[in-house]
């Protein structure tokens, strides 16, 4: 428990800072690393279904995407081009070394789907922060945390405290209906906290709304990441992070957040 405060304390300071005041190049290279490393702890959860070269050969298509998404003029508008070419790459790679042949499909499975899952998703949060957004899109991208990790803490602790009903057993025990509650109590405080120290001209009843669907939604990305774990016969996704598992663990929720706060804050409806 202490390795989890500690290391969740030392995460947030850095996020806070970062996404506050650092400079949107450092912004995008911490998140870049943070999808990345999650991105490759997905490919390496089937164990040695994947070789060395499909790995790699994955999270660079996942680099590709994400320096696309932050760094190209062009933007969001790249990144499906981007995309389609990456699925190409990873299919062709399949192609070129597909024995044995009966695991071919499922490695081109895991590819594809760790590219969608993991680099896309994620890289909505690099979209969110892109300089044409400032200062804004800095405070969407604090609310999103805060929704995501306030929620996940609040749950944490509601569900310990309070749990007594299990909201998913066969994906994951100890996740309960308190819990749940609990954590999207936590994810609307974590949006107001944001409303409150910096973005102060946000609509209230707005970020109350977005962070009660964004915190069920956080949680639905929690409980989808626990059943690619449980159907890997693993518990963490990695253990870089003290007390918290991997890196994929960390932004498990986040993952389904970050495109949900984009098209909130920013489709054609915003």
């Amino acid at each position: 428990m202490t390795a989890r405060i500690i290391t969740g304390l030392i995460l947030a300071a850095v996020v806070l800072w970062t996404v506050a005041d650092g400079p949107f190049g450092v912004l995008a290279v911490l998140l870049g690393v943070a999808v990345g490393g999650a991105l490759y702890e997905f490919l390496a959860l089937p164990a040695d279904l994947l070789n060395r070269s499909d790995r790699v050969l994955g999270v660079a298509a996942g680099a590709a995407l994400l320096a696309t998404v932050a760094f190209s003029p062009a933007g969001p508008i790249a990144w499906p081009f981007v995309l389609v070419g990456g699925v190409g790459v990873l299919l062709l790679g399949v192609l070129a070394g597909p024995h044995p042949i009966e695991r071919a499909g499922p490695r081109a499975a895991v590819l594809v789907t760790g590219l969608v899952y993991v680099a896309l998703l994620g890289s909505s949060a690099i979209t969110i922060a892109r300089p044409e957004h400032d200062p804004e899109g800095r405070w969407v991208l604090l609310v999103v945390a805060a929704v995501t990790w306030l929620g996940d803490t609040a749950a944490f602790f509601g569900g310990k405290a309070f749990g007594r009903h299990r909201l998913y057993p066969a994906v994951s025990p100890k996740k309960t209906w308190e819990g749940s509650v609990s954590g999207l109590a936590g994810s609307v405080i974590g949006a107001l906290a944001v409303k409150w120290i910096f973005w102060a001209g946000a609509d209230a009843r707005d970020l109350v709304t977005f962070a009660l669907i964004g915190g069920a939604l956080g949680q639905a990305g929690d409980l989808v990441e626990s059943v690619f774990k449980r159907s890997a016969g693993v518990k963490d996704s990695g253990g870089i992070l003290p007390g918290h598992g991997g890196l994929l663990d960390r932004i498990d929720a986040f993952l389904f957040v970050a495109p949900f706060g984009w098209f909130w804050f920013y489709g054609p409806w915003a």
